[in-house]
């Protein structure tokens, strides 16, 4: 059976039979080939065979990966030849002795070579979720593409997602970003899920591009390499979700159910006219989803923007106007259209108070100017029919009358008349 061996005296009998899947080299226990050395990265490359030869791809290591002393991104190793990765020396072996390797117990992330599937007791099978979706029932294959530089991630968890998917999804793969782009320019894609550490151009940059190129096409960002400064700015560049990759089959099944929600969540109703959907609605969703997005609001007089940054108001313009004052008079519009644009860092940030205060000051605002516009455009009421003044009683003279809270103590007509009797 081919196999990789360590020659390192200090890492001698160190090896790893070789299949024809993808495997991947290096210190992290997820590693199906780990080896435990400080200057072989954690994710270090990956090999597989291409008949007698072994093909071999670096991803993105710190010390680099070399085949006959010269650094590669990719190669080709022949039978016999050395394969170095960082200071650790491997020789390929195109059929290994009969006598089992000892002193190492190799590892595959889930299921990979069918090498590792004869040397451990198989697996539990995996079942796709109960309420997988089939192409029979929807009338329509969605769209994916896989977007990672780890050719054994592409191989594992396309594999998987095609088996939970039972027809669905139709799964397209991609090793690098140029890859990608032309993927997206040849057909139409519902989802593109992307690792943020690639060479060339990252994840980041790509997920850039996708949003201008391609802004109605839903994008996750899936890295083995999580931070929440990472999350923050996937979120910020467009991505709708931001994840850990799974290293278990249970892990992909999750994440597969989550995928599919996703696809299944349909934002192309976001664009069109504010009768139909109120302006309120929308900036709800986007900072509830905790979305970036860039939300134009028209009509025929003015145009203004609102910027949402990983749902956060940051910024508003409409006119001579910008932050809150801008926020609310571009709410109170009652007519108009709207449309949700790829983000772009504001000009300057105007808004620090919370969405919700936000909307329930621009609500009271909307709500005071609808009352003084009504109050202003009332009609006037109609002006009181003349009626002639009744006659006054006997001895009242012409007075008007009088109410009944008014006490009549004398009357004059040249001369007083005390109401109990004449003025002594």
């Amino acid at each position: 059976m081919p196999r990789l061996v360590v020659i390192n005296p200090a890492l001698a009998s160190s090896a790893h039979e070789l299949g024809e899947n993808w495997t991947t080299v290096g210190r992290a226990d997820s590693n199906a080939f780990q080896i435990v050395e400080g200057s072989v990265s954690g994710r270090h490359c990956e090999v597989r065979l291409r008949g007698a030869e072994l093909q071999v791809r670096d991803l993105l290591s710190t010390n680099g990966t070399f085949i006959a002393g010269e650094k590669i991104t990719e190669g080709i190793v022949q039978p016999g030849a050395i394969l170095r990765l960082g200071d650790v020396e491997l020789r390929y072996e195109a059929s290994a002795p009969a006598a089992p390797v000892t002193g190492f117990n190799s590892k595959m992330l889930v299921t990979s070579t069918a090498a590792a599937r004869a040397a451990a007791p198989p697996p539990a099978p995996v079942k796709p979720p109960p309420d997988a979706t089939t192409e029979t029932e929807t009338g329509k294959t969605s769209q994916v593409l896989l977007v990672d530089d780890s050719m054994a991630f592409l191989e594992l968890f396309g594999g998987l997602c095609t088996e939970f998917a039972k027809g669905s999804w139709q799964i397209h793969t991609a090793a690098s970003a140029d890859l990608a782009l032309a993927v997206l320019a040849e057909r139409s894609v519902d989802l593109v899920v992307l690792d943020i550490g690639m060479p060339m151009l990252d994840g980041l940059q790509l997920l850039g591009i996708i949003n201008r190129r391609h802004p109605g096409t839903k994008i996750a960002v899936m890295t083995g390499n999580a931070s929440e400064g990472k999350r923050t700015d996937a979120l910020a560049n467009g991505a709708e979700l931001f994840l850990e990759k799974p290293v278990t089959a249970e892990g992909i099944r999750s994440v597969f159910n989550v995928l599919k929600e996703l696809i299944s969540w349909h934002r192309e109703g976001f664009t069109g006219a504010l009768r139909h959907v109120s302006l309120t609605e929308v900036i709800q969703m986007e900072c509830n989803g905790r979305h970036s997005s860039i939300l134009e609001i028209r009509n025929q007089e003015l145009r203004g923007q609102v910027y949402i940054e990983a749902g956060v108001i940051t910024h508003a313009a409409v006119g001579p106007l910008a932050g809150e004052p801008a926020f609310c008079r571009l709410l109170s519009l009652k007519g108009g259209e709207f449309q949700l644009k790829p983000f772009k860092a504001p000009p300057q940030r105007t808004i620090e108070s919370r969405w919700e205060f936000l909307l329930l000051d621009a609500t009271r605002a909307a709500d005071e100017e609808t009352g003084l516009t009504k109050k202003i455009a009332a009609p006037a009421a109609p002006a009181a029919t003349a009626v002639p003044p009744a006659p006054a009683p006997e001895g009242k003279g012409d007075h008007p009358e009088l109410g009944e809270d008014i006490v009549v103590v004398a009357t004059y007509d040249g001369k007083w008349n005390p109401a109990d009797g004449p003025k002594k």
